[in-house]
């Protein structure tokens, strides 16, 4: 269960963004709250209104625009948050994730953020088969970031399953609770 769990969700620019409104809907019913980012490209993907209607909450898209306060820490958005998700995630976000590129909401949330970080990755082949991205999800590996494994081994960068992805958000949740229980 995700009750009293704040999952931090944002959504990239790529054709199963959409699906983000079903991932949703799966928290919520989990017992968590969603907050909701998406890149400024994802808004032509799914609209904001209705990432906005599914989790309850404003939906982030501008680092400086709309109800933006200033925050020196630089994480407001992610200060309640137990987990971090990024699904879908394109090559790009990967990229600036990587190299500490921070010149969008998203990024630089998830760059200053402390918790658990999960990826669901979407890409063409081509794109996945790239050294320059192989190198930038392996930094990222070695950084933490967990990638959700889509199970299928022909085509590594298809969109996970949102079940798959809603098993490893309930896993690094419940580490992080036992670990803090442990302490």
């Amino acid at each position: 269960m995700l009750q009293d769990k704040t999952v931090l969700l944002g959504v990239c620019a790529c054709t199963p963004a959409y699906k983000a409104l079903d991932l949703i809907g799966m928290l919520k019913r989990k017992g968590a709250d969603v907050k909701t980012a998406v890149t400024e490209n994802g808004t032509n993907m799914v609209p904001v209104a209705m990432l906005e209607r599914m989790s309850g909450n404003p939906v982030s898209v501008e680092q400086f625009g709309g109800d933006y306060v200033w925050d020196p820490d630089k994480k407001a958005w992610g200060k309640s948050g137990d987990v971090l998700v990024i699904a879908p995630c394109t090559a790009n976000m990967i990229g600036k994730l990587a190299n500490g590129i921070c010149d969008d909401f998203i990024s630089t949330n998830t760059l200053s953020f402390p918790g658990p970080k999960v990826i669901g990755v979407n890409m063409n082949p081509m794109l996945w088969e790239n050294p320059a991205v192989q190198r930038n999800v392996a930094r990222l590996k070695e950084d933490g970031y967990i990638f959700v494994d889509n199970g299928n081994p022909d085509r590594p960068s298809r969109f996970p399953d949102l079940d798959a992805i809603l098993a490893v958000i309930e896993e690094v949740t419940t580490e992080k609770l036992e670990s803090r229980d442990s302490e």
